[in-house]
């Protein structure tokens, strides 16, 4: 798999380690939004992206509702425009049959989720056991579950 981050949407120069907006959104099949709402990402796929996306497309937002347009969403699922989506966040909170188009039984291939769902006891004490081992791995010299971007650098000397 090769993975892709995205440049912002509209942005006139693309960063160093990333792919035009544009680019992403022809070339990817699986899209994950961690994305804070605000006036630049409210909205930010809505009609015009996901018409863009592959018929394989999935997404899955686990940033903020109103960054995926709701609405504009349900639609392509019903069309069968994108292959599938998943959701722990809606633009109006708690939602509802009548604040959210995504609860519509009528679309085809979504999950929805509470945006706890990854607090199982299972991930809490798996989350502790990993953060005790880093933990301890550092104090070792010996870093572990490093991530590094750019050039691999010496963890111990940034």
């Amino acid at each position: 798999m090769t993975v892709h981050v995205a440049e912002r949407k509209g942005a006139s120069e693309v960063r160093e380690g990333r792919v035009p907006f544009e680019t992403v959104l022809k070339e990817c099949t699986a899209f994950i939004f961690v994305t804070p709402l605000d006036d630049t990402t409210r909205n930010m796929i809505d009609e015009a992206e996901l018409t863009t996306m592959k018929p394989s497309a999935l997404i899955v937002n686990v940033g903020r509702g109103g960054v995926v347009n709701e609405k504009a969403l349900a639609q392509a699922l019903k069309e069968g425009k994108i292959g599938g989506a998943g959701t722990d966040v809606f633009e109006n909170e708690p939602a509802t049959r009548e604040t959210s188009p995504l609860l519509d039984p009528e679309v085809p291939n979504i999950s929805l989720t509470p945006h706890v769902a990854w607090y199982a006891s299972s991930t809490v004490n798996g989350t502790i056991s990993t953060q005790k081992a880093n933990l301890e791995g550092w104090v070792r010299g010996k870093p572990q579950n490093v991530v590094l971007q750019g050039k691999q650098a010496d963890p111990l000397h940034e």
